[in-house]
């Protein structure tokens, strides 16, 4: 997918954020993925999936943020562009269902050690 043109979303603040393709790993069903979900990474295969802060196979760690609305297939796997660096709003980022302030409050702290800086 080639990005002709880029409106920053509501979320974003107002550092330039950089971007880059992101593999979106399949779990089987099909997801519908918002702009501005919080992911994690496998660390086994490198791919991004919901953030999961229960898990532990690093999707546990937020790393990346979900730069545009991504549907990944039951098989097989999606590309979508991810935010590796900027300023975001917290109010307006797609947090796990179920996550608790305290699992927020670790992942925001683990994407400004990426660089991606919440507020």
């Amino acid at each position: 997918m080639q990005v002709l043109s880029y409106k920053a979303p509501n979320f974003v603040g107002g550092h330039p954020p950089v971007m880059r393709k992101q593999v979106l790993a399949s779990t089987g069903a099909d997801v519908e993925l918002v702009a501005g979900t919080v992911l994690g990474v496998v660390t086994a295969t490198g791919k991004a999936v919901v953030l999961a802060p229960a898990a532990d196979d690093g999707s546990q760690k937020a790393a990346l943020i979900l730069v545009e609305d991504a549907a990944v297939p039951a098989a097989g796997d999606a590309v979508a562009n991810v935010y590796v660096h900027g300023e975001f709003r917290r109010q307006g980022l797609a947090w796990p269902g179920g996550a608790t302030t305290e699992q927020v409050d670790a992942a925001v702290t683990e994407l400004a050690a990426r660089g991606l800086h919440v507020k």
